[in-house]
């Protein structure tokens, strides 16, 4: 199955250098359930279909693709200690590594969730470029999760 990225371009796009990470962290099916979860939703399936086909490349490689990459990131997260082997901790975890790890994961999620918005925010100042982008379509224009407070406009 064809993905809007690849991933090369998430462990370039969403692990620092520090981080030395293998493209091998990632799998296909991680890029998938990012982008059909994530991503989809926001631009639409006929949207998803032009990027697929190469067009609006700005879009992608600009907002989509670091939007993407940043949910890659964080459904991998957590299997980050069984995909590899120099990830390996201690199976005693204690509750400051637990905290930390936590931590971790909402840090992450809130930098997908700005990604996203960012996104969102670009189609629709530019709605007009993309006639296949549907803004009535993206939950990001009528609904917001901020904690457990839910908003809807």
């Amino acid at each position: 199955m064809q993905t809007l990225i690849t991933p090369t371009q998430v462990v370039a796009l969403a692990f620092s250098g520090e981080e030395l990470m293998s493209k091998d962290i990632v799998t296909q099916s991680d890029i998938i359930e990012a982008e059909a979860r994530h991503i989809r939703p926001i631009l639409g399936d006929a949207l998803v279909d032009k990027l697929h086909a190469g067009e609006y490349s700005a879009l992608l490689n600009d907002y989509v693709a670091v939007a993407l990459a940043a949910w890659c990131r964080y459904t991998v997260e957590p299997l980050l200690d069984v995909r590899c082997d120099a990830c390996h901790r201690d199976s005693r975890r204690t509750t400051a590594d637990n905290e930390h790890h936590a931590a971790v994961m909402r840090s992450l999620r809130r930098k997908a969730v700005t990604l996203s918005h960012r996104l969102s925010d670009h189609l629709n100042a530019h709605a007009g470029d993309y006639p296949e982008y549907n803004p009535k379509s993206n939950p990001l224009n009528y609904c917001s999760i901020y904690g457990d407070i839910i908003q809807v406009r």
